[in-house]
């Protein structure tokens, strides 16, 4: 049977799982672990603050599953919510109203703030930030009083890590600069789990240093298994990201010495609705398949394929040199890296990785579009690539959306 070599973490266990029996089976930790009072975090960033009228907190959106409203709910227990107005840090992101409405519902039910508001990286009211003005971000930065961000922390296959950096930078961002930051992520160093030497990562720092330059933040960043809050950090962005990342590390990220011969990727919840989304369980595991290996995504995809242009992309570039050269020519947009890997990674002449795809929502045909090929489970997608678990190194990773998969150096 094969065995797990050098995983971190409480995730690791070995099973048969979903009928893939001889695999290594990586899931989330069943039970939370160390949760220290979320007052107390509080505590710590309002002591960093300056004494103020009025507090802005940036949240993440319902795209990123951040747990705010236990901090919110410690938060006004501190500080009156008519004294705090909530900045909603969508990104590029866009959402109907009726899905606004649901998530303020949720979030704010009993939370009387004294404003709500969501962020429009479209719009003409955004400003410059920082002395440098590198960056427009919305109005409500250079005129708050205080800022406390909450963030989750988990890999990010191009970023490094997600975390209150990002909430503050690219979550209340001009669509442009999002775009210029996020054409870094076409170069070899934008890697999952890295922040030293990250180009996209040291771009959000000095995005941060701008604000920093006008207001003083502050950062609780969260550990999360789904809805659980494994454990929280809190202080100045980047210490209190560094803190994170240490436990992050710990719970997400298996690291082991020999390649696996096949990885079955299971995305699962909203991060599983179109492909485009669920393609982070790829991201998140590919670096830890052998050239020429198999991998398996196993996602619902019911919302279809996802961003349009990202599927235009691929439909015209059939190799990952055509899809550089395409994105070289007419300039990059944002989805376009998510397109130029997973070419890279399929692609015979790069990595040959046959990728397959188990899927209700995504039809054989726009599984090819993709590269990928269409299975009904993850055995017949093994058995197709000749791939035999109880002989060859297989990896189950059953939340791929948070859990990555990296070999050692």
């Amino acid at each position: 049977m094969t065995r797990l070599r050098n995983a971190k973490g409480p995730a690791a266990a070995m099973g048969g799982g979903n009928g893939i029996p001889g695999a290594v089976v990586l899931e989330p930790p069943a039970a939370t672990a160390g949760l220290a009072s979320l007052e107390q975090r509080v505590e710590k960033c309002l002591a960093l603050l300056p004494p103020c009228r009025r507090l802005t907190v940036l949240v993440n959106d319902p795209q990123r599953h951040t747990a705010s409203r236990p901090v919110l709910q410690a938060l006004t227990r501190h500080l009156p919510p008519a004294r705090i107005r909530l900045l909603i840090a969508t990104g590029s992101h866009r959402a109907g109203r009726t899905a606004r409405r649901a998530f303020e519902k949720a979030l704010c039910r009993d939370l009387p703030f004294a404003a709500v508001a969501w962020h429009d990286s479209h719009s003409d009211a955004l400003v410059p930030i920082g002395a440098r003005a590198s960056w427009r971000g919305h109005p409500w930065l250079p005129e708050s009083q205080a800022i406390l961000a909450i963030g989750s922390v988990e890999p990010h296959y191009f970023a490094g890590y997600t975390g209150a950096h990002k909430t503050t930078t690219i979550g209340v961002a001009a669509y442009a600069d999002i775009e210029a930051n996020h054409a870094a992520a076409l170069g070899d160093d934008c890697q999952l789990a890295r922040l030293a030497g990250n180009p996209v990562a040291e771009g959000i720092f000095a995005m941060l240093a701008d604000l920093l330059s006008l207001q003083p933040v502050a950062a609780i960043n969260l550990v999360q298994a789904g809805p659980r809050i494994l454990s929280a950090t809190a202080g100045k962005p980047v210490a209190s990201l560094h803190a994170a990342v240490k436990v992050a590390e710990e719970v997400f990220v298996h690291r082991m010495a020999e390649a696996a011969d096949a990885v079955v990727a299971e995305v699962a919840g909203p991060l599983g609705a179109t492909f485009y989304q669920a393609d982070k369980g790829i991201k998140n595991t590919e670096a830890a398949v052998r050239d020429g290996g198999c991998l398996v995504l196993v996602a619902q995809c019911g919302k279809g394929l996802g961003q349009d242009r990202f599927v235009r992309l691929l439909r015209e570039a059939r190799t990952h040199a055509e899809a550089r050269d395409l994105v070289a020519s007419r300039g990059y947009h944002l989805g376009d890296h998510k397109a130029v890997r997973l070419r890279r990674l399929t692609d015979p002449a790069v990595r040959g990785v046959r990728g397959f795809l188990v899927s209700d929502g995504i039809s054989a045909e726009q599984a090819g579009i993709l590269g990928l090929l269409k299975a009904a489970n993850p055995m017949a997608a093994l058995a197709a690539a000749g791939i035999d678990p109880r002989v060859d190194r297989v990896y189950h990773v059953r939340d791929a959306g948070n859990l990555a998969l990296l070999l050692t150096p």
